[in-house]
C-alpha cells in the first residue's frame, strides 16, 4: 500500500545518507563505492520486507540509486541469484507486493574489504545506517521481517530456531526487530542450499502466509 507520509520519511533518509556520504566520501578513499537503500518502492503494510547485510561493491553506475527508489521491486524482475532465489521461495506475485533493503546502506565488494575499512569509521557507518534502516522498518510495518543470512540476523537481534533442513541444518530463525515478528534464513544465493531444504523454506513461509490469512479473516470476524 503507496502512503505518502512514508514516502515522505523514506525520501528524508535518502536525503541524509547522500548528506552523510558526502562527508565521508574523501576519508572512505578506495572504499567510496556508493550507496544503495531501498530495493523497490516503500510500500506499506507489505507481505514482508526483505533486509539483507550490504549492497554490492561495484561503484559502477550507482549514482541513480542515491536519488530514489525503482518503481518496482527487483527482487520480483531481476535476474539476480538472490532475486532468483526468493521468487523461488515466495513467489513473483507475493514478491512484486514487498520491497527490500541492507542494514548496511554502503558498498563493498564482500565483507572482508568491508572490515579493512577503520574500525572508527565503520562503526559510525553501520551505526548511522542501522539507526535508519530502523526508522524505515518502524515506518513500513511489514508483517514478516526477512532477515537474509542467518549471520546477519545474530547481528542484529536473537531467536530461536523455526525450521531444520536436512541432517539437522538449521534453515531459520525467528525473533523480532525494530517491531516486528523477524525471520532469519540462510543466506538464499550462498549457503549451497539442496533443493529439499528450498522446499522446506517454501512450504514454511506459505504456511505462514496462510495462518496470517486465516488470523485476519477471525479477527475480522469478530469485530
Amino acid at each position: 500500500m503507496r502512503d505518502q507520509s512514508a514516502e515522505d520519511i523514506c525520501r528524508e533518509v535518502y536525503a541524509a545518507t547522500n548528506d552523510y556520504y558526502r562527508q565521508c566520501e574523501e576519508t572512505l578513499g578506495e572504499h567510496a563505492l556508493g550507496f544503495r537503500i531501498l530495493y523497490g518502492p516503500p510500500v506499506v503494510d507489505a507481505p514482508f520486507l526483505f533486509l539483507g547485510y550490504q549492497p554490492g561493491g561495484r561503484a559502477i553506475d550507482c549514482s541513480e540509486h542515491h536519488e530514489t527508489w525503482p518503481e518496482t521491486c527487483d527482487y520480483a524482475t531481476e535476474e539476480w541469484p538472490l532475486a532468483k532465489q526468493i521468487r523461488a521461495i515466495w513467489g513473483q506475485e507475493v514478491v512484486a507486493r514487498c520491497t527490500g533493503f541492507n542494514a548496511i546502506f554502503f558498498r563493498a565488494p564482500s565483507v572482508a574489504a568491508w572490515n579493512r575499512i577503520t574500525q572508527p569509521l565503520r562503526d559510525e557507518l553501520e551505526i548511522f545506517s542501522r539507526n535508519n534502516a530502523e526508522r524505515i522498518v518502524r515506518t513500513l510495518r511489514p508483517e514478516c521481517l526477512i532477515i537474509i543470512g542467518l549471520g546477519t540476523f545474530s547481528w542484529l537481534t536473537e531467536g530461536k530456531p523455526s525450521l531444520y533442513g536436512e541432517k539437522g541444518r538449521v534453515l531459520a530463525r525467528r525473533g523480532t526487530l525494530w517491531g516486528c515478528e523477524a525471520i532469519g534464513t540462510v543466506h538464499l544465493s550462498g549457503s549451497r542450499i539442496s533443493r529439499g531444504d528450498r522446499e522446506r523454506l517454501k512450504k514454511y513461509f506459505a504456511a505462514l502466509q496462510t495462518s496470517a490469512r486465516t488470523q485476519q479473516t477471525q479477527e475480522g470476524c469478530a469485530s
